[in-house]
């Protein structure tokens, strides 16, 4: 096993056994004055929240619309125009507020009978299946609309309201978690009446499948933290009689109650509109709910901790109580701030200035951590390996004119030529212009590279540091920096073992009485007991409000006592190593109503240094300001970019 020159000198402070024959008398142990390291650093700033004006905040109109045959009769197509009250109603109503100018407006319908159909969809990747179900194009709504008028065969509530939970559910799934809280969902249920029951029905249990059917609806927009849901339900009465309209008026108030909306009725012959349905948006004043900050090239592990039993350098190890040991609670010296020690790089065998040693989108930690838990030995990651994590699905390499270069395999036209070759806004993974590279003529495309750094791009959907193939292997989201809305990025919590999927920031996983959110915000190690090192390595924050600027408002934050991390020097290049630190600070932010919900994340980044060797340290007085310029949207953050350095 090969050892880096830091790891070669930490073995070599082992105290070392004398061979027989030799004595060590007359010799006196002489202890070293424990030197107080000057590695830390405080971090001050300003920050203002973001104005509402410039944020946007969806509007989903979703219309689930009858069309059994009662419907030919209660509202049947006007005899000159041919047009029925509920396509002039529903097209009046997308066509007032696209003509707004409202930001990220979009529609959905759907037409139930004895089935339910949506009647929009968009493809937005080209795999050929729905993305989502609302649109705003207003030549596919003009058609939507008009089917609407169709009518067949019976009235089936459930089947309308199944197929709406399975639509929002799509939208909620592919929607980005942190705009959901700003978002604003409307549901539009028109009927003429109740629903037809077939004989096996009763009809005391289908009303309440309706309304179970309604409030699941209500709970699943309340499980993705969805800022305003509403069902609103509109009854076309058929002018028979208050007798005959009070059990469908009664049951479609009862929808409406259920869903958090309003019920209107319209008698025969009244003019059928929306306008009971409040659609405005409401844009909301926001509050900092998080500021946490992390330094990359400083690890806390428990896991690491436990596998190294042996005497450490200071270039590995913070080592605060002195005794030469990795101990609980002690920050593990991490070059490459992937989240793996350098100690445990060397045991593993990878690269301590690679995130991904074999750059096949799982970060070497994560592979430490899969095969952790791995019995079969043919099970294993091999760090070293490529080709194991399958994180990228390599297309073939097309070589139809036999020139030893690979033909585009993007030619959506069919006219002979790349896409990306036509497209100057697109880059091509080959400057000659074409969509494929076989570098290592193994038949396969390589990698997509589009940067030609040597590296493959990996997408990282929502920003937050863990790449989509790594939220996989998490169980964490590819659309949210923060999964489980506790207040803590999901990056942040995967470096603690804490659970990014389920809020424990309350519970006290080392039972330390100290709770792991405040664990992780503070530095400390949430999976062991290191109360008596807390004074010595926990941040110390302290945020103050300044008051109101507009809508905005503003904070004084100050972030102390942060350890840096003596990373190795680096032989390749000037980064990572050489005694640099990246220390990021996440700002989230949320609706001043709803405080817990999905917090929308900006992050600021300082660069330290410091080398144990002579005590060196940038900059000097160990402060760093940041200013409301630095806080980056966690979507445009590249710390090789944003991050301040001295």
């Amino acid at each position: 096993m090969r050892l880096m020159p830091g790891l070669l000198a930490a073995l070599m402070t082992i105290p070392m056994v004398l061979p027989a024959g030799c004595t060590d008398a007359g010799l006196e142990e002489i202890e070293l004055p424990n030197r107080v390291r000057d590695d830390k650093l405080q971090v001050n700033g300003q920050l203002c929240t973001r104005t509402p004006d410039t944020l946007v905040f969806p509007l989903r109109v979703m219309f689930v619309v009858d069309g059994s045959v009662s419907m030919g009769i209660t509202d049947p197509p006007d005899p000159v125009t041919g047009i029925t009250q509920r396509e002039r109603a529903v097209r009046e109503t997308w066509q007032n507020l696209l003509s707004q100018g409202a930001q990220d407006v979009k529609f959905a319908m759907i037409r139930f009978s004895g089935q339910a159909q949506g009647q929009l969809s968009e493809d937005l990747d080209g795999d050929g299946l729905a993305d989502t179900y609302f649109v705003n194009d207003e030549g596919a709504l003009d058609v939507a609309t008009t089917q609407l008028s169709i009518i067949d065969r019976t009235s089936n509530f459930i089947g309308g309201l199944n197929e709406a939970y399975f639509e929002l559910r799509t939208e909620f799934v592919n929607s980005d978690l942190e705009s959901l809280p700003l978002s604003k969902y409307v549901v539009i249920f028109l009927s003429d009446g109740l629903p037809d029951l077939d004989d096996s029905e009763a009809e005391l249990s289908a009303t309440d499948n309706i309304i179970d059917a309604v409030g699941a609806l209500k709970e699943l927009a309340d499980l993705y933290k969805v800022g305003d849901f509403s069902f609103h339900t509109a009854f076309v009465s058929s002018g028979q009689g208050a007798t005959f309209d009070s059990a469908p008026t009664e049951l479609l108030k009862k929808m409406a109650d259920t869903g958090g909306g309003t019920f209107r009725s319209f008698p025969n012959g009244e003019e059928l509109n929306f306008l009971f349905v409040d659609l405005q948006i409401i844009e909301r004043v926001f509050t900092l709910r998080t500021l946490a900050a992390v330094n990359l090239n400083s690890v806390l592990d428990y896991e690491q901790t436990r596998k190294i039993p042996f005497m450490v350098g200071p270039n590995l190890v913070t080592d605060v109580n002195h005794d030469g040991y990795a101990s609980c609670g002690e920050p593990l010296v991490d070059t490459d701030g992937d989240g793996l020690s350098d100690i445990i790089e060397d045991f593993f065998e990878t690269s301590p200035f690679i995130a991904d040693s074999d750059d096949d989108g799982l970060s070497d930690r994560m592979e430490w951590d899969i095969n952790r838990g791995v019995i079969d030995p043919e099970d294993l990651f091999d760090p070293n390996d490529p080709t194991d994590a399958n994180c990228i699905v390599l297309d073939p390499c097309n070589d139809e004119d036999a020139d030893g270069v690979c033909d585009c395999i993007f030619d959506t036209d069919g006219d002979g030529l790349c896409n990306c070759f036509e497209d100057p806004e697109q880059q091509c993974a080959d400057p000659a212009g074409r969509d494929c590279v076989d570098n290592d003529l193994d038949g396969w495309c390589d990698c997509p590279d589009l940067d030609f750094d040597g590296f493959c791009d990996y997408p990282d959907t929502d920003g937050d540091g863990l790449k989509d193939c790594e939220e996989l292997y998490n169980g964490t989201a590819q659309n949210g920096a923060d999964t489980d809305a506790d207040g803590l990025p999901d990056i942040v919590e995967v470096r603690f073992r804490t659970g990014a999927t389920d809020p424990d920031d309350r519970d006290d996983l080392d039972w330390d009485l100290t709770e792991n959110g405040t664990e992780v915000l503070t530095g400390t190690d949430p999976r062991c007991e290191d109360a008596e090192l807390r004074s010595k390595v926990a941040y110390r924050y302290d945020v103050q409000t300044v008051g109101l600027q507009g809508a905005s408002t503003c904070y004084e934050f100050s972030v102390s006592n942060i350890t840096l991390a003596s990373t190795a020097a680096n032989p390749y290049g000037d980064w990572p190593g050489d005694g640099k630190n990246r220390i990021l600070i996440y700002a989230g932010e949320v609706a001043f109503d709803d405080p817990t919900t999905y917090a929308r994340y900006r992050v600021a980044c300082v660069s330290a240094q410091y080398r144990a060797e002579g005590d060196f340290k940038n900059p000097p007085s160990g402060r760093a300001y940041l200013t409301e310029a630095d806080f980056v949207d966690i979507l445009d953050f590249d710390p090789d970019v944003h991050c301040r350095r001295p």
